[in-house]
């Protein structure tokens, strides 16, 4: 692997030669008296003044990571945005469709900083999913990141499914054979040569209350919709999560990009945030690459979901499984580690002894799988999902700062985060500066109420459907979440389900699956679970083995083929007890009455998980219906 330093930015032939950082020049202005940073734009242009030959942005290409500085990443935006400006006014919708890699930030930044908005679109969606997105938000310019992506489009502009697209532009650089396709370069250069005032113009007149994105939802239990957020909602979102977490824990970091920038939780946390502080941002090349590129960058910020530190724990587990010496040392290690965290949450020294034996287990077990995740992590959030209790202990244990935080699209995304000196296992944290959260009483009901929250970060509503927006945004400003929880009598917030995920069996008593979930994947054998019982007589489980630990269990070879591992007696043994460790601490209307072994695990690729891996039950009970019945027929 080659290391590039390469793009700073000098002006190309023929390009206004007026200094580093031109575009900045209204915004600073306009912030000189001290004023605080209130659009997306002024933040952008204020922070790559700062250090306009700093390091930016990084990505690796043909096997080399290069770098973009401030400069370059400043001149880029400028210059794309002078030739947009022909074809995106006010309030325009303009669609994204790509990969993360620096080319999606020129055409977000380039279409906010023109008072345009940015509409994003997973790179993996299928063709009609792109469809509902371009046309729904009526983005009539939509930027793509490849020939493969660009010939997705086409197919459906072809098909009649786009009638309003006029323009692709694309990153990649593709034949000139159709006039309505632009690749990004020959548009940049257009740019280049225009003049750059009506960005700075727009920039610096842009309302602080202005519509600046529209994130569609990942649509696990219904339509999409797309999520109306105002500069106040992200900038006032991001300042307030710096203020809970500690800004210092950002600063000159470098933050590992894997999450797709489609996604709430990287679009803000992960790219508008490292924004606001200077922390670089590195663009892994896939989630498959993940692990070789937390090696080559050694990120010391992570953002996450919880997905990745499951597979993390689980190929840790089966290490340790690998032999009863290294099981042995693997508990003692984690069992001393829990102990000085113990110690560090109540703010009290650990002994002489507890430290010495904290090095021994570090150096033995911890260091490893810090190296594992690039050595340098230092600070990592994880939400969009639950983090498991006794993972989120380990990783603690472990010595990485892994802090869970909880929200939501429509709350631009931050709610609540546990802060790194004030944690507390199982819960999602207590509330960010002018957040309110509140439990909704359902007088009657045998379940936890819905989580509602109020504050500054509560989107505008959702693109064109009011009677939606009206239905979660009550009239004096409480959003419903969807979610059930209670607050401890600290303020701390735990999440136990989706109200819209909640099993009625057929006698009407009803039962939250994430919970119980949760308590299967805890066991050593269970990599994932999928609980059913809606309208049915009991709760049953489709269970996806883990399968390294399973065969270091059983001592031998797997059966080769795997759809019939419940056929084999020893493998059911042990999975029966591993089920009734799970019944044991259940009440009995919770309990799984039965349960099926899959060969192969839930994933996006099949539409059983979303682009940030949470499960779409709809989908899975869908695809396993016929094996669902036959463990339980629907009443």
């Amino acid at each position: 692997m080659e290391w590039t330093v390469a793009e700073t930015g000098s002006p190309a032939q023929g390009a206004r030669r007026d200094g580093p950082a031109a575009g900045a020049r209204a915004i600073l202005d306009l912030l000189q008296s001290g004023a605080p940073l209130q659009t997306l734009a002024q933040l952008f242009f204020w922070r790559t003044a700062q250090e306009p030959d700093a390091e930016a942005l990084r990505y690796k290409s043909d096997g080399r990571w290069r770098s973009i500085t401030y400069r370059a990443w400043e001149e880029r935006v400028r210059s794309l945005a002078a030739a947009l400006a022909a074809w995106v006014g006010k309030g325009d919708r303009v669609a994204i469709l790509a990969e993360n890699r620096p080319e999606w930030t020129y055409a977000d930044l380039a279409t906010i900083a023109l008072g345009g908005v940015s509409a994003a679109i997973y790179p993996t969606d299928h063709p009609r999913d792109i469809a509902y997105v371009i046309n729904d938000a009526g983005a009539r310019t939509v930027f793509v990141s490849t020939a493969a992506q660009l010939e997705r489009v086409r197919r459906l502009r072809d098909d009649g499914a786009l009638p309003g697209l006029e323009r692709v532009i694309v990153f990649d650089d593709v034949p000139r054979e159709d006039s309505r396709v632009l690749p990004l370069a020959d548009v940049l250069d257009r740019g280049r040569l225009l003049d750059g005032r009506v960005v700075e113009q727009r920039a610096a007149g842009a309302s602080v209350h202005d519509l600046a994105l529209l994130i569609y939802t990942s649509g696990t239990t219904g339509d999409r919709k797309g999520v109306m957020l105002s500069h106040a909602n992200i900038v006032g979102n991001i300042d307030a999560s710096l203020q809970h977490m500690g800004e210092q824990y950002f600063h000159h970091g470098l933050m590992l990009s894997f999450l797709p920038l489609s996604h709430s939780l990287e679009r803000v946390a992960g790219y508008y945030l490292a924004l606001r502080v200077g922390t670089r941002i590195a663009y892994a090349e896939s989630i498959e690459k993940l692990p070789e590129n937390l090696l080559e960058v050694r990120p010391t910020i992570l953002m996450s979901v919880p997905r990745v530190y499951e597979k993390l724990y689980t190929k840790v587990q089966a290490a340790a499984h690998s032999s009863p010496v290294r099981q042995a040392l693997f508990a003692w290690a984690l069992a001393v580690g829990k102990e000085r965290v113990a110690r560090e949450l109540e703010h009290a020294a650990p002994s002489r002894w507890l430290e010495l034996k904290h090095r021994v287990a570090d150096r033995l077990v911890f260091a490893k799988l810090r190296a594992r995740l690039g050595g340098e992590l230092r600070f990592a959030v994880t939400g969009g999902a639950p983090l498991r209790r006794e993972i989120a202990e380990f990783l603690r244990a472990a010595g990485l700062m892994v802090v869970e935080g909880y929200g939501l699209t429509e709350t631009s995304p931050v709610l609540t985060v546990n802060g790194p000196d004030n944690l507390r296992f199982g819960s999602v944290g207590r509330p960010i500066p002018g957040v309110e959260i509140r439990i909704a009483p359902e007088p009657g009901s045998e379940r936890d109420g819905e989580v509602m929250a109020r504050g500054p970060n509560v989107m505008l509503g959702y693109f064109n459907r009011e009677r939606d927006t009206r239905d979660v945004i009550e009239p004096d400003g409480w959003f419903h979440t969807g979610d059930i929880g209670y607050l401890d009598a600290d303020g701390y917030l735990f999440i136990t389900d989706r109200k819209k995920e909640l099993i009625k069996t057929s006698g009407g008593k009803y039962v939250a699956p994430a919970a119980i979930e949760g308590r299967l994947n805890a066991q050593s054998l269970i990599e994932q679970s999928c609980v059913i019982g809606d309208q049915r007589k009991y709760c049953v489980a489709l269970i996806v083995p883990r399968f390294e630990v399973l065969q270091q269990e059983l001592g031998r070879p797997l059966p080769q083929d795997r759809s019939r591992l419940d056929e084999d007696p020893e493998i059911r043994a042990l999975f029966d007890h591993a089920i009734e460790a799970v019944n044991a601490d259940l009440g009995h209307v919770e309990q799984i009455k039965r349960y099926a072994l899959l060969p192969r695990e839930f994933s996006h690729e099949t539409g059983e998980l979303t682009p940030t891996q949470k499960m779409k039950r709809r989908v899975i009970e869908r695809h396993y219906k016929e094996l669902i019945d036959s463990l339980c027929p629907p009443e």
